[in-house]
């Protein structure tokens, strides 16, 4: 499906819903990035080969949420942003759920991972992919 071209040059302004995932998709980065600090303080450095794997996950997925986040507010892309909010958000609300990763504190889980859900939401909502589309054409 492709969007309809707009008949004037874009704004440098993203539209709105762009302008709130951008911050957003930064705080939603701030809970996996402190998980990384707090295991790596734990462990002082000295994982196994598996247990490094479950950090990369994560961080990859922060540094997803912040690099997307300047892409969008430049206007080159939506989809960095988009995809690792999607994955983050699927990943903590399924852990939650399913995996009782926060057994006591179900809300506090539950609404952790709708902050990057809502993220990937915004991010490609057709005012954004539209304005991206028109930015990089310009």
């Amino acid at each position: 499906m492709s969007l309809p071209m707009p008949d004037r040059a874009a704004s440098r302004l993203p539209p709105v819903p762009g302008l709130i995932a951008a911050p957003l998709a930064v705080f939603s980065g701030l809970v996996p990035g402190f998980f990384v600090l707090v295991v790596v303080g734990f462990s002082g450095g000295r994982l196994s080969g598996l247990e490094w794997l479950l950090l990369v996950v994560p961080l990859a997925l922060t540094l997803g949420l912040l690099v997307g986040a300047v892409l969008l507010l430049l206007g080159r892309s939506w989809r960095v942003v988009a995809v690792s909010g999607g994955v983050l958000g699927v990943l903590i609300i399924g852990g939650t759920l399913f995996g009782g990763w926060a057994e006591d504190a179900l809300g506090l889980g539950i609404s952790t991972g709708l902050f990057p859900a809502a993220t990937a939401v915004l991010a490609s909502l057709p005012s954004v992919r539209a304005w991206v589309a028109a930015r990089r054409l310009g």
